[in-house]
C-alpha cells in the first residue's frame, strides 16, 4: 500500500518541530549571564525598596508594607501592619541590630535569626535577605541555584532557606525581582516589590 503525504502535512510537521526546538533552546540556563548578574548585584550596597511583605509560621500570619534602605553594611528595615498596628523597625549592621516595635519597646540583637525567634516567635534572616531580594546569594555562605535563559535565578537554596523567584521586572533599566518567596521549615515569607532604587 502506498501512502501519500500532503505538502501541507509536511509543512505542519516542520513548523511543529521547529517550535519544539525553539522552546527547548529557550530553557537552556545562561550561566555566563548569571555570573555577570550575580557579581554585579552582589556589589550593590546602596539601595532601597518599597513593597509588601507577609510572614507565616505554624498557622500565624502577619502582613503589611515594607520599606528597606541598605547603605553598605547598615540596614533600615521598616515593617508596618494594617492601620499601623504591629509594626516594627530593624536597623543596624552585622555586629548589632536595634529592633523597635510600634508599642515603644526596644531590644538589641547580635544574631537576628535566634534573637527574633526568642522575642517574637519568628525570625527574618535580614543579613542574607539583603542579597536574596536582589536575586543573588549571600556571598558569605555556600549555595545552590537554578537559573533561566536570561541568567536570572529561579530557585536559590542557602542557609536552610529556599528562595523562589516568581517574577522579575525592569526598574529604571535594571531587571530585579518583583515577587519572591522564602521558605524554611515552617516559615514562609512572601515579598512583592513595588519600587526599587539602586544608586550607581
Amino acid at each position: 500500500m502506498i501512502y501519500r503525504v500532503r505538502p501541507a502535512s509536511i509543512l505542519f510537521a516542520v513548523v511543529f518541530l521547529a517550535s519544539c526546538a525553539g522552546q527547548r533552546g529557550s530553557l537552556v540556563p545562561d550561566q555566563a549571564a548569571w555570573e555577570i548578574h550575580r557579581d554585579t548585584l552582589t556589589l550593590a550596597d546602596d539601595w532601597s525598596l518599597r513593597g509588601r511583605i507577609s510572614l507565616k509560621k505554624a498557622g500565624d500570619g502577619y502582613s503589611g508594607s515594607l520599606n528597606w534602605e541598605q547603605q553598605g553594611e547598615n540596614l533600615d528595615f521598616r515593617f508596618r501592619g494594617p492601620l499601623g498596628i504591629g509594626g516594627f523597625r530593624i536597623s543596624g549592621n552585622r555586629e548589632l541590630l536595634s529592633i523597635k516595635t510600634s508599642k515603644g519597646d526596644e531590644f538589641f540583637a547580635s544574631d537576628p535569626v535566634v534573637d527574633l525567634e526568642n522575642q517574637f516567635g519568628w525570625s527574618i534572616p535580614v543579613h542574607s535577605m539583603r542579597f536574596w531580594v536582589l536575586g543573588v546569594p549571600d556571598p558569605g555562605d555556600e549555595y545552590q541555584v537554578s537559573v533561566d535563559d536570561h541568567g536570572q535565578a529561579l530557585n536559590l537554596d542557602q542557609s536552610g532557606w529556599r528562595v523562589t523567584y516568581k517574577s522579575y521586572r525592569d526598574f529604571n533599566g535594571r531587571t530585579l525581582p518583583r515577587r519572591l518567596e522564602m521558605t524554611s521549615a515552617d516559615v514562609r515569607i512572601r515579598l512583592a516589590v513595588d519600587d526599587w532604587q539602586i544608586k550607581e
